[in-house]
């Protein structure tokens, strides 16, 4: 396992590992939206209200929008809210296969993106520290315009690993608090457009630090700035075993 003492200092502001130990599930709430679920046929905003899977790569949506289901890395499962009967698609990722950056989604491609951001992002810190094949590094740290010193840590993605993009970096504060990370995303077929999703307004949840606001920036040609997606009104519950 490659870890740095960075991430053993997230890990322990966040309960540690032996407390993650005990979490069986997160419930979350939020509402999901941006221009960009537009642009992909599937506007917005979606009321969501999520289970995440803490022991296996699984995300249990009871509700998103009028939609419900499932996503785990090999099959997605949707469904309309109050009709039992849920529509699937094995290997959901391969869909992309054929896309383009003007391609718009179905709902299955929506649960694939969604599901895969959303357990990364609300697994962090403690996915990284289990998975022995996910590379982490400290680098220099950001220098803020107020002098603050804001770590980074570097992670690396084994090949086929369902998240963004393969290198992403993420910018913490003094509390070891995520405040930014920095990625691509892979199924946009944007040529490596870099997005810097910020996060705000943390609250605490048991002992994990988690933003109750997330803002996803860009800067394109026709925009000099731009918000594809944004996460607000997050409020998160640990389950226990």
């Amino acid at each position: 396992m490659s870890s740095n003492s960075l991430l053993q200092s997230i890990v322990d502001a966040n309960g540690g590992l032996e407390y993650w130990k005990s979490v069986q599930s997160l419930s979350v709430e939020f509402e999901f939206l941006g221009p960009a679920l537009e642009s992909k046929g599937l506007p917005g905003p979606y009321k969501a209200e999520i289970t995440v899977d803490t022991k296996s790569q699984k995300v249990i949506f009871k509700q998103f929008g009028d939609f419900h289901g499932s996503w785990s890395p090999t099959r997605t499962e949707v469904g309309k809210v109050g009709q039992q009967a849920l529509d699937v698609r094995e290997n959901p990722k391969a869909a992309f296969s054929t896309h383009t950056s003007e391609s718009k989604w179905d709902i299955h491609n929506l649960f694939w993106f969604v599901g895969y951001a959303f357990w990364n992002y609300f697994n962090f810190p403690f996915y990284l520290e289990q998975n022995p094949e996910i590379k982490t590094r400290e680098l220099e740290p950001l220098i803020r315009e107020n002098g603050e010193k804001w770590p980074v840590l570097e992670v690396v993605f084994p090949d086929g690993y369902p998240t963004h993009t393969k290198i992403q970096r993420f910018d913490l504060d003094h509390q070891y608090r995520l405040r930014r990370m920095r990625y691509s995303v892979d199924v946009f077929k944007n040529d490596d457009l870099p997005a810097w999703h910020n996060c705000f307004n943390h609250a605490v949840a048991g002992k994990i630090s988690y933003p109750t606001l997330r803002v996803v920036n860009i800067s394109v040609p026709e925009f000099s700035f731009f918000s594809p997606f944004m996460l607000r009104d997050v409020k998160l519950e640990v389950n226990h075993s």
